[in-house]
């Protein structure tokens, strides 16, 4: 399945690894007391886990959830 493939690319790979790196890296290097660009930065990186993860599915099922899942 030619869906399958694109999450072998290594252009698909290294394009989740880019993102996730930045916010990992703007979270830990952010200042203490700056909690709300903290919680940003967190956001950001449960949210990116969680649409790599549909994403993923999506791609390797061919289906998309049909239940009204909470994000977390």
């Amino acid at each position: 399945m030619a869906a399958k493939r694109i999450l072998q690319e290594p252009l698909f790979q290294e394009a989740w690894t880019t993102i996730h790196e930045e916010f990992l890296d703007r979270w830990e290097n952010s200042q203490t007391q700056d909690m709300e660009a903290r919680e940003h930065y967190w956001l950001g990186l449960q949210l990116l886990k969680k649409l790599k993860t549909h994403f993923e599915s999506v791609m390797t099922t061919g289906e998309l959830s049909r239940g009204n899942k909470p994000i977390f």
